[in-house]
């Protein structure tokens, strides 16, 4: 066989090309697959490119001007009003005295819309207590009760500190009521 530029015997075959050639016009791969207009994009894939992209932006400029869900339905334009949920976070007792849980319920539209200013108490919220239940731990309760931002190790130590325990590790008895502060 002889080499695809020249006359002399191939001894090569290209591995991307599969071109037979000689040792003058390639070393791993021929001599046509080595040279930099090889490393270009065709001009299929140019135009390719180019036609996605002139699509996408037909696509883009479409969903601006008329967004999803704006029907033609009676000819009348919604206007879109950006609501915040507000959540107003209340305590309430459950049947049994020792737990308490967090219930959300959504503000009416007058909380809402009209800020109003509120007396503060200078009097201090009463502290929340928890009975001890059979199997807890100082540590799990702070787990439980921990405030957003507090460890449950501090936690633990407020707990035992508001309850009068010397420490974490003074163990705790079902029925022994604690402070949570």
């Amino acid at each position: 066989m002889e080499c695809y530029a020249c006359s002399n015997e191939a001894t090569r075959q290209c591995r991307r090309c599969a071109r037979v050639y000689c040792e003058v016009h390639g070393g791993d791969l021929c001599a046509e697959c080595l040279s930099p207009a090889s490393a270009l994009p065709s001009f299929n894939l140019y135009r390719g490119s180019l036609l996605a992209l002139l699509v996408g932006t037909a696509v883009a400029l479409w969903l601006l001007v008329r967004p999803p869900g704006s029907g033609e339905s009676g000819g009348t334009q919604i206007g879109i009003i950006n609501i915040t949920p507000t959540t107003i976070v209340t305590q309430e007792d459950v049947s049994t005295p020792t737990r308490e849980r967090l219930t959300t319920r959504t503000p009416s539209a007058e909380e809402t819309r009209t800020p109003r200013a509120t007396a503060t108490s200078a009097a201090t919220p009463e502290p929340r207590t928890y009975v001890v239940q059979e199997g807890d731990t100082l540590v799990a309760i702070a787990e439980q009760f921990a405030p957003p931002g507090v460890g449950p190790l501090d936690y633990a130590e407020q707990i035992a500190a508001a309850s009068g325990l010397s420490s974490i590790d003074e163990p705790i008895t079902t029925g022994q009521t604690l402070v949570l502060p």
